[in-house]
């Protein structure tokens, strides 16, 4: 097991990129200040040195395919897959390439006399050099073998300036920010995988395509029988309602206080790592200590309190010492940063996922995540967190669960009625955003001489995007905090 730290401050000289050949328009600046302090000053100095230099762009490439498009219109489509207008350096060259698109939206054909009419309608004829420039694009023009080189050389060239755009406000935003480091770091990060995301253009894929891939994994599935296709929680009934925790998949996992949210979710996080699945546990109520403390308990059957206060024999110290060892060696990943922001956690999950692996992540609990900036009331910033989790599933391809509080309206209808959906607290968002919702329900407060009762608890699948609701019993376990598929008889726990 392994606790998440965050990076220590760093510092980055920068420098433009060298000038590669004369077609493109690359210079070096001076190097920025080290010695500049957080002032205004300073950030109007990194701002100057910026715009002293060319910025990356060809020319060429831009005429070139320009030129392709007027001459042959059915070559449009192929490269809009590539580029758009926004890619373009020279301003009249994306006024052109904008007339483009909206010619075809226009269903009309795109050709010298359609685009310099358009430009003329527009207004744009003289700002792009007349009608003469428009008609000399068409020289030259490479052959259609090389159009979509020439159109990687623009996107690729876009990128270069976009990045570059995007490091000056990250320098700017380190000298004058009056936010924390780390915060700063996040969201600098941020800024830059969004850029990233922007290079991968989505694919439209026939049926034929997908049904070829289908049958692939159906057969491996059949090979393998086994009928979990996620996550395996190892909660029999669980497993096989959902198939699994699915890769994406927003899960929010809700029950009032006391009765169990953190336990079961630690149950969950242990039986995955067993497994040899890797599980990061963002703990922004509890201590690292306390949830290692916890999983020892699991592991070893010893009583909770008895590890938490030391009051163990020498025999049982003995026996926690060997399965601390076993522990230790478990994919889990706590970090216990209380406050955290989603950019925050979305940076830490990100160098995990590079540097380790990465196949589930829980978050205990939502509403004691940070937001930052002026939101109006906590419904919208609990709506904020809710979409943020999601979005953070999707771009990392696992599964997110969500420790949620739920609201009074669960007591005040009686000890014995389950939880429903309208019940999440602080934002109906929840319900919209998460894939599965699970709500624990124990009846905490029964009779002392009713243990039964109060070890019963009930796991409702209250919603499930792709899969079936229901309901299931499971046993909880006291002395170990921890729980169970159903046991008629619970066993004992261990002592001193």
């Amino acid at each position: 097991m392994r606790v998440l730290v965050s990076p220590p401050p760093w510092v980055v000289r920068c420098k433009a990129p060298r000038r590669m050949d004369p077609v493109d328009s690359r210079k070096e600046p001076p190097m920025a200040d080290p010695a500049a302090g957080r002032s205004a000053g300073a950030v109007r100095r990194v701002s100057d040195l910026l715009k002293d230099q060319d910025l990356p762009f060809n020319l060429e490439a831009e005429r070139a395919l320009l030129g392709a498009v007027l001459l042959t219109d059915s070559l449009f489509d192929e490269v809009h897959e590539q580029v758009s207008s926004e890619d373009f350096a020279l301003p009249s060259h994306r006024k052109i390439y904008t007339t483009f698109e909206q010619l075809r939206e226009a269903n009309r054909p795109i050709d010298l006399v359609t685009v310099t009419e358009w430009l003329h309608h527009k207004g744009w004829l003289e700002a792009v050099g007349g009608a003469e420039y428009v008609a000399d694009l068409v020289s030259g023009i490479p052959r259609l073998t090389t159009l979509s080189h020439y159109a990687q050389i623009i996107r690729g060239r876009s990128l270069l300036r976009q990045l570059i755009e995007r490091a000056s406000g990250i320098i700017a935003e380190a000298y004058s920010s009056p936010q924390e480091p780390q915060e700063v770091l996040a969201q600098a990060e941020q800024r830059i995988l969004e850029l990233g995301d922007r290079t991968i253009r989505s694919t439209l894929l026939p049926l034929r395509t997908l049904a070829g891939e289908a049958a692939i994994k159906l057969d491996a599935l059949s090979k393998r029988g086994e009928h979990v296709t996620g996550v395996a929680t190892h909660f029999q009934k669980l497993d096989e309602l959902t198939a699994g925790f699915q890769p994406s998949d927003f899960i929010i996992l809700a029950a009032r206080p006391s009765v169990g949210k953190t336990a079961l979710a630690l149950s969950i996080a242990y039986n995955v790592a067993r497994s040899g699945k890797s599980v990061a546990f963002f703990s922004l109520e509890m201590s690292a200590e306390q949830i290692f403390f916890r999983l020892l308990s699991m592991a070893s059957g010893l009583d909770f309190q008895m590890i938490r206060t030391g009051k163990l024999n020498k025999a049982r110290l003995a026996e926690a010492g060997m399965k601390m060892e076993e522990i230790a060696a478990l994919p889990i990943y706590i970090d216990d940063s209380s406050a955290q922001t989603i950019l925050e956690m979305g940076a830490k999950l990100r160098r995990l996922k590079t540097s380790q692996a990465l196949d589930l992540v829980i978050v205990d609990y939502l509403q004691l995540i940070k937001v930052v900036g002026k939101i109006e009331n906590r419904n919208q910033e609990v709506s904020l967190i809710s979409r943020s989790l999601k979005a953070l599933a999707k771009d990392l391809k696992v599964p997110v669960v969500a420790l949620s509080q739920l609201s009074r309206a669960v007591e005040k209808r009686g000890e014995g009625r389950e939880p429903m959906l309208s019940d999440l607290r602080d934002s109906g968002s929840l319900e919209q955003d998460a894939d599965v919702v699970l709500f624990l329900h124990r009846q905490v407060f029964a009779r002392e001489e009713d243990q039964d009762a109060r070890n019963r608890a009930r796991l409702l699948i209250a919603k499930q995007r792709n899969g079936p609701t229901d309901d299931m019993e499971l046993t909880f376990l006291p002395w170990r905090v921890q729980f169970a598929d159903y046991l008629p008889e619970a066993p004992e726990g261990m002592g001193v």
